[in-house]
């Protein structure tokens, strides 16, 4: 398992069931190290992000990823999901999708966005 500590301005993020292969693991790491960080600087009411990964039937030398990305915020949770054979790939093919439904739902939650404990107190 990966995790980011939280640290002040920065969200927590997960990441669960990585895959043995180094390249493809650390591939799969910056990807959704860079899409959490990118969500965060877009919507700032975001708490958690938490990614799950399940190798599905094993082909010659190819798995079949399933992943599913949980974003926790003051008022909901979202989940999202995608599979595909290469990790990295099925993440950036997630992010437009949940900058859409962010976006849809923005003003929804910004507008009582609540106490986080990302915000600083003065």
């Amino acid at each position: 398992m990966f995790s980011m500590p939280p640290d002040q301005g920065r969200i927590p993020y997960y990441i669960v069931g990585l895959p043995e292969e180094p390249v493809e693991a650390a591939e799969a790491k910056t990807k959704f190290e860079r899409l959490s960080e990118e969500l965060c600087r877009v919507y700032p009411f975001i708490e958690e992000v938490r990614a799950v990964v399940k190798s599905k039937k094993r082909a010659k030398n190819h798995a079949r990823y399933e992943v599913s990305v949980e974003i926790y915020t003051p008022r909901e949770r979202h989940s999202f999901s995608g599979t595909g054979y290469n990790i990295a790939s099925v993440f950036d093919s997630m992010g437009p999708k949940m900058k859409r439904l962010l976006s849809e739902r923005g003003s929804k939650v910004t507008a009582s966005q609540g106490v986080t404990l990302r915000k600083k107190t003065d």
